[in-house]
């Protein structure tokens, strides 16, 4: 578990969902453990009507999985939480395909346009706009300049790159 947990797109994966999701699974005792939310609140120091709700906003997207047990004597259900890392590993790459795909349209603009940002980097605008703009920002004033394409495709094709290495690295752990 440690290894998916590593990336910097889980985090981010995570994060998105809740920000608790990303510290319960890191500090979560093993991937193949059941265990109930009273014990994961102790885990991360958190109250455990926190813990329940990240728990199951995790388990709408099929990351963690629970049984129920009706305790006998309370009446109450207690809860026993499992981490289903393949469907994690599923998600994050579904992530990660779409933002190489996003990547790869725009490293095509940016061979195609001439694109502008200020020196503040509010946005990058194609020449077209920027035009119209008088080459002014339109959200900070400042002058738009000319963005080295060059340097830029280097960066968008080295992103590319950890995807497809991160992929691969997913594909062979879980997939």
């Amino acid at each position: 578990m440690q290894r998916v947990l590593e990336l910097d797109i889980t985090k981010d994966f995570l994060d998105k969902i809740d920000k608790n999701a990303y510290d319960i699974l890191s500090k979560w005792n093993g991937s193949k453990e059941v265990t109930n939310d009273e014990k994961l609140a102790d885990l991360v120091g958190q109250k455990v009507t926190i813990v329940r709700s990240t728990l199951n906003k995790l388990s709408f997207r099929g990351i963690v999985k629970y049984e129920k047990e009706k305790d006998q004597k309370s009446g109450w259900y207690n809860f026993y939480w499992s981490v289903d890392l393949k469907k994690l590993a599923t998600l994050i790459s579904q992530e990660h395909l779409e933002r190489k795909a996003k990547l790869g349209d725009k490293l095509r603009l940016l061979t195609e346009y001439d694109y502008f940002t200020c020196k503040n980097l509010c946005n990058e605008i194609p020449f077209e706009i920027a035009a119209e703009y008088d080459f002014t920002c339109p959200h900070c004033n400042q002058n738009l300049i000319l963005i080295d394409k060059k340097s830029r495709s280097i960066n968008i094709a080295s992103e590319i790159t950890n995807i497809e290495n991160d992929l691969e690295f997913i594909k062979k752990l879980y997939l």
